[in-house]
């Protein structure tokens, strides 16, 4: 109601006084049976769903329309509380439609009452973020939300769940505007029912400080909120899921969700051996920081599992979020358990490109390793009043890991001689703490737009291991080819402590009605130590030979000074800003062990633009330019030698400078409501100056490699994307159609030649699906894509293949509350001449299961993983000067029975034990 009441406010109505057809009518409550006043009546062009005339009934319910022109439209009824209706009609001649009693009924019965006809727009463009309405795409009874982001258009959701929005990587879910058990969208997108869903928003969420100013500071990240029904948020539900499964394989877990308003309870539990992972997200933060320096990495460390291997994985999760004192406090807090143990094996096959030549080397690898970890976060916020607000950000985590890892490998030429081999043995024992806190205090002045902040942080983060590596290599002498042995025995000792301390001002001030300016400062203070220290096995069988060349303490602080300015202007229509911020920057680096320092000063300045033209309600186009710089890690700058594979050799390069990154983005999205299609074109480029890249130095005669950090230029990537849905209303179909173009350059350097290896990669895909309530759900969804790449450092390799993919999905609802469902993906990859392996699979899964329960919410059901037994860990990748495809242990077919429960208990008496 409140978008329609809004539509018609901002359109003004087109009068016609050459026509003379006419519409009334009486707008009348079925519920009360009384007739309804100031209810809106508006007439839509059915071709574009845009606004011609509206109107409001009459104290008695009457309601006419007069002077209309002749053609095709969409009368549409709403008033708040009842449900919209939708009536399409013809106009020609002198016609004079009396359309009697247009009955309507309210929300709340809804399930009990007859729609003559009622269409509900499935996306709406609202600013900047585009709103899906959930009921609009149908997925399978009892889906979760990872189900449903795979039917809503521009979105992709990866076998590992890893959702991309209009080519950009989702970093956020949250539910009703909050964080779900912190930072791991995984949790929510596949355990959260579907059903429980009314809106998905997609948007790019702006740092805490752009939020309050309404002033674009360069921090946002792609986000999806998900918004819940009304009726979900007052009393419990949850999902239970447990299984056994052939070959000693088992699933089980159970969300539990408790909301009262503004109070909300969930709990979690998963056991699981078949890669289901949700609570095993990392905690890695990757975060644009203009007035910091650019990109900064704070180190919250990796609980991931990469989907490699066989997993046996535990977690227990718990979130808490309330509001109090008249919403004037709120609380949003979380836990996390996290366990889990993997044992992998790998098989890779790998190209190096070098001037001349070409190398060839097979790798064979098994692998185990455990994790734990204990992490927690929350957030508080406190309206003091109605200017001054506070906010209070915490999380951390402790954890510990262990792996051990076997390893043999063979490296020939393209005579297939042998250059080396080596057999490898690496193990690591260690732990690692995080700890990030943060204070926001906001201050608004009477006059609007006037504002203050100041923003406090902390991060501090410790990693400690302890390793050995065994590492025996053959290499054979360049002229008479015997064979020559080296043994490598070492103790690895590592310890790396970072601590970053920020703070920063921001007062903004309105120029005039639509522009606003903001000015800032900000100190930033990082300090890094990483301590890598490498013992050799002495005679006596002990590590206490200290290795000079593989050892080293460093020390890498870098003091900020930033000031920025930046302006906004802001109409119903256009939406821009332009600032700038500059940066002091003071580096002081520490070679312990050398006793050398080196100090250096820079001085940067960081532009940025951004353009948002709202064409109509429907329809925008924004484009967004950056410019930061980047840091080396220290472990980049480090000047120490790591030796973690005796024939691929790593070294830090203290001498290197930061790299400076402009990045553009462009995005363009139209919807048209009532015919349900719509466009969407994204687009990113971006340069780098003085990047970070490898310089390589390879010894032909042993293949021994060393790589060594470096700065270089002439550093691009570019893609472009296109997508184009619409509903195709005579078969009830919903297609959709995408493609993507990429192309990137990146420069690097082997045995002192320079190398400019280029990329492009291509794809189009397309996606049908159809569904008619209780009967059946199907979905088919095909794509191919190409890649090649090129090196000048040597021209007559040239690397190009296909690689298609084909999905379909089918549920299918009997007799006596059975269903069955089918899930086909088959994955076809072009052989090549390095690349000559067939790791083509079709993978196809099902089950046959019956509905229990009241409200059939309980499913029984077999399932059967992986039926033609053809599944194989696989990826294929191209870098500068290598590459790659490997082959891994992964799970097979296996058959499940199990027992899903979706209940709830709600206060509109949707109860359901």
């Amino acid at each position: 109601m409140k978008s329609i009441t809004l539509y018609c406010c901002l359109l003004l109505p087109m009068a016609s006084f050459a026509q003379k057809a006419s519409i009334k009518g009486t707008v009348r409550d079925t519920l009360n049976e009384r007739n309804l006043a100031n209810a809106v009546v508006a007439l839509l062009q059915s071709k574009d769903s845009i606004l011609y005339k509206f109107t409001r009934s009459n104290k008695d319910g009457n309601f006419a329309l007069n002077n209309l022109k002749n053609g095709e439209y969409l009368l549409m009824v709403t008033c708040p509380k009842f449900v919209d209706y939708m009536y399409p009609l013809t106009l020609s001649g002198d016609s004079a439609v009396n359309l009697g009693k247009l009955s309507i009924t309210t929300k709340a019965r809804l399930l009990e009452e007859v729609i003559v006809f009622q269409k509900i727009a499935s996306i709406r463009m609202r600013g900047d973020t585009t709103e899906f309405k959930a009921d609009s795409f149908k997925v399978r009874e009892g889906a979760v939300v990872e189900e449903l982001l795979k039917q809503l258009p521009g979105l992709t959701v990866d076998k590992d769940g890893q959702i991309t929005a209009y080519g950009k990587k989702v970093e956020k879910v949250l539910v009703d505007g909050e964080e779900f058990f912190g930072d791991d969208p995984t949790i929510t997108t596949k355990n959260l029912q579907a059903d429980a869903i009314d809106k998905v928003q997609v948007f790019e969420k702006k740092s805490d400080q752009a939020e309050f100013t309404g002033i674009d500071d360069g921090e946002g990240k792609q986000t999806i909120n998900l918004k819940m029904k009304e009726e979900r948020k007052r009393g419990y539900f949850g999902r239970l899921d447990i299984g056994g499964a052939t070959g000693k394989k088992w699933n089980n877990s159970a969300m539990f969700n408790r909301f009262r308003g503004k109070q909300k309870f969930s709990v979690y539990g998963s056991m699981s051996n078949i890669n289901n992972y949700g609570l095993l997200g990392g905690l890695d933060m990757l975060e644009f920081s203009e007035d910091m320096g650019g990109m900064v990495l704070y180190g919250m460390g990796d609980m991931g599992f990469d989907a490699q291997g066989l997993p046996k994985s535990w977690g227990a999760a718990a979130n808490y979020a309330d509001r109090f004192n008249d919403d004037k406090q709120s609380i949003n807090s979380s836990y996390r358990f996290n366990k889990v143990n993997t044992v992998g094996e790998n098989s890779t096959i790998s190209q190096s490109i070098l001037p001349d030549t070409t190398f060839f080397t097979k790798d064979g690898s098994s692998n185990i390793s455990s994790q734990i970890r204990h992490s927690a976060n929350g957030t508080y916020d406190y309206q003091i009043d109605s200017s001054l607000s506070l906010r209070v950000r915490a999380n951390g985590y402790t954890g510990k890991q262990q792996s051990y890892s076997e390893s043999f490998s063979r490296t020939s030429d393209i005579l297939d001689s042998t250059i080396n081999k080596s057999q490898r043995i690496t193990s690591s024992d260690g732990d690692n703490q995080s700890l990030n806190a943060s204070m926001l205090l906001r201050y608004k002045f009477k006059k609007t737009g006037r504002t203050f902040s100041f923003d406090l942080s902390e991060r501090y983060t410790n990693n400690r291991a302890n390793g050995y590596l065994n590492a025996l290599i053959t290499t054979h002498d360049p002229l008479t080819r015997t064979p020559i042995d080296s043994l490598t025995d070492q103790l690895k000792i590592t310890n790396s402590k970072t601590s970053v301390f920020n703070a920063r001002a921001s007062y903004t001030e309105p120029l005039s009605k639509r522009i606003f300016t903001e000015i800032n400062y900000a100190l930033r203070v990082s300090n890094s130590n990483s301590e890598r220290i490498s013992y050799n096995k002495s005679p006596n069988g002990k590590y206490d030979i200290l290795s000079d060349t593989f050892s080293n303490r460093y020390k890498y602080d870098i003091l900020t000074n930033t000031i920025g300015l930046s302006f906004k202007y802001n109409s119903k229509k256009i939406t821009a800003g332009i600032g700038s911020n500059v940066t002091f920057q003071h580096f002081n680096q520490e070679d312990q062990f050398r006793k050398e320092t080196t100090n250096r000063k820079y001085t940067n300045i960081f532009p940025r633009s951004n353009f948002t033209y709202k064409i109509n309600a429907t329809s925008a186009l924004s484009l967004r330019y950056s410019g930061a710089t980047q840091q080396p890690t220290i472990n980049q700058v480090q000047p120490v030698a790591d030796n973690s594979n005796p024939l691929v050799i790593f070294v830090g390069n203290p001498h290197l400078k930061q790299q400076f990154n402009h990045d553009i983005q462009l995005m363009y999205g139209a919807y048209k409501v009532m015919s349900e299609r719509g466009i969407s074109v994204y687009g990113s480029f971006s340069t780098i100056s003085n990047n970070i890249v490898n310089n390589q130095y390879t010894d032909y005669s042993t293949g021994k490699t060393i790589y060594q950090y470096i700065n270089t230029n002439g550093n691009m990537n570019g893609n472009l994307g296109l997508g184009y849905f619409m509903k195709l209303p005579k078969i009830d179909i919903n297609f959709d159609v995408t493609g993507n173009l990429g192309i990137s350059k990146q420069t690097n350097f082997i045995n002192q030649l320079k190398n400019v290896t280029t990329n492009y990669s291509g794809g189009v895909g397309f996606h049908l699906g159809k569904n008619k309530e209780n009967k059946y759900n199907i979905s088919f969804g095909p794509s191919v894509n190409y890649n090649t790449s090129t090196s000048t450092i040597n021209t007559g390799i040239k690397t190009g293949f296909w690689s298609t993919s084909q999905r379909l999905n089918a549920t299918v609802y009997l007799k006596w509350k059975m269903e069955v469902s089918s899930e086909v993906n088959a994955e076809f990859r072009e052989k090549t001449s390095t690349f000559d392996n067939n790791n083509n699979v079709i993978l196809w899964n099902a089950y046959i299961g019956r509905k229990i329960l009241k409200n059939d919410k309980g499913l029984i059901k077999i399932s059967a993983n992986d039926i033609l037994d053809q599944n194989k860990g696989y990826s294929r990748f191209i870098n500068s000067t290598m590459q790659t495809e490997s082959t891994y242990l992964t799970i097979k077919r296996y058959f499940m029975l199990s027992f899903v429960w979706n209940f709830s208990n709600s206060a509109m008496g949707n109860v359901n034990p």
